[in-house]
């Protein structure tokens, strides 16, 4: 999962050395993608002597930076659906491979981030292709997506295919996303994009119930163990259901996020995200596989199964809705909350919105999904780096100026950015 760059997500301690520490993140990657050198140089400046003030130190920081460009690749895999007309409309199962890589001798294993979700993705994809080839294939056609540099981008695997996608986004009709899908606790999971298409609640609310049930497969079969609901005639249970095989859901609405689902959502395409947790091992060494609840997550991988074939049992594609924001302002971070959602790839002429929130300042200032911002206030916006220092220097309830250009067009529009509660 990555560490999605928001305004609202973004933080800048105030204290001093700061800057120096966020320009010299911005610089340099230990990933791998930038390198160079940093040095820093201080020098004392006593205080007056009887002034009572004490001494400050003058700090100097200057980089040397080389930007190497990284070519990744996205992995695609594809089943034709059946049925003449409806194999025309696509789901999109997804997951990303890439983690955080090593670091020296250190080796950021990432089983939970995203090893459950990658493997989970192939997993479903072998039963696809297993039943394809015994004549059994889903109406719809199945795209199976493994994104690269979720981590690295953040997002740019799953930006770079919506941007070329191999399916018409037009008739790609869901997309399913598994990140961080392997530590699952007291039976809870989190789906998120339940309020980007009108069926989603209903559609999750019947294959988690139906995760409870056990049929008896003929009448020879043992008796399912559970609470019978359907009793023959000579008394047998035939169907039960298991109080604890349902799952407790948290259901989000927005389709926003910290994972390639978003990269989706900004098309106008529905999403559901599936993610067990954060936990302390993220984004550390110490996510490794031992602390993996396979038992869970095989029960999740039935849970989303369920609900592709419902999808692509359906007489109708789903209906696209634009969900609420579940995303509030948050304590921490920068002081002002704009409400926009950047594009993550790098640029040079301005930071690209890929969505605006709903009733946010920026969505009250007129701003719109495909505006590039260029200049905010008094500085020029050139990239993601500009615009956070930009957000650093607002004040909350204060107007400013903000130039994008919309296409061709150069427009000016007035942000009022809203504290932080």
């Amino acid at each position: 999962m990555a560490g999605i760059f928001r305004d609202e997500g973004l933080e800048r301690k105030n204290r001093p050395g700061a800057l120096v520490g966020l320009a010299v993140a911005t610089l340099l990657d230990r990933r791998g993608v930038n390198s160079g050198t940093v040095r820093i140089t201080g020098s004392r400046v006593a205080a007056p002597a009887g002034s009572g003030r004490t001494d400050r130190v003058r700090i100097s920081v200057t980089a040397s930076v080389v930007r190497r460009t990284i070519v990744d690749r996205n992995v695609l895999g594809a089943i034709e659906g059946s049925d003449p007309r409806l194999k025309n409309e696509w789901v999109v199962i997804a997951a990303h491979p890439d983690h955080n890589g090593a670091a020296g001798d250190t080796i950021f294993h990432g089983a939970d981030d995203n090893a459950s979700g990658a493997v989970a993705l192939l997993a479903i994809a072998e039963a696809y292709a297993k039943a394809a080839a015994a004549g059994q294939r889903p109406r719809r056609s199945i795209l199976f997506a493994s994104f690269n540099s979720e981590e690295r981008g953040p997002l740019m695997g799953s930006w770079g295919y919506t941007e070329a996608p191999a399916v018409p986004l037009g008739r790609t009709i869901a997309m399913i996303n598994m990140d961080m899908i392997g530590r699952m606790r007291d039976r809870k999971l989190s789906i998120g994009g339940i309020g980007t298409a009108q069926e989603w609640r209903e559609l999750v609310r019947q294959a988690n119930t139906a995760q409870s049930m056990t049929v008896a497969a003929n009448s020879g079969s043992p008796a399912p163990k559970g609470v019978p609901i359907v009793v023959s005639a000579n008394g047998r249970p035939i169907m039960t259901v298991d109080p604890n095989g349902t799952f407790e859901l948290t259901l989000t609405e927005d389709g926003y996020g910290p994972s390639d689902h978003s990269s989706f959502y900004t098309k106008q395409i529905p999403v559901l995200f599936f993610f067990t947790g954060a936990h302390n091992d993220y984004h550390k060494p110490s996510d490794t596989f031992d602390k993996i609840n396979y038992t869970d997550e095989a029960r999740i991988l039935s849970l989303v199964a369920r609900i592709v074939r419902d999808v692509d049992g359906a007489p109708k594609r789903l209906s696209f809705t634009t969900a609420k924001s579940d995303a509030t302002p948050r304590t921490g971070g920068f002081r002002v909350y704009l409400g926009t959602i950047p594009n993550y790839a790098d640029s040079n002429n301005g930071l690209l919105l890929d969505g605006v929130r709903d009733d946010s300042p920026a969505a009250k200032a007129g701003l719109k999904p495909g505006d590039r911002i260029v200049k905010i206030g008094t500085r020029e916006v050139k990239n993601v780096y500009d615009y956070t220092y930009a957000l650093g220097e607002m004040k909350a309830g204060q107007e400013y100026a903000v130039e994008v250009m919309r296409g061709t067009e150069k427009l000016t529009l007035k942000i009022t950015p809203e504290a932080r509660k």
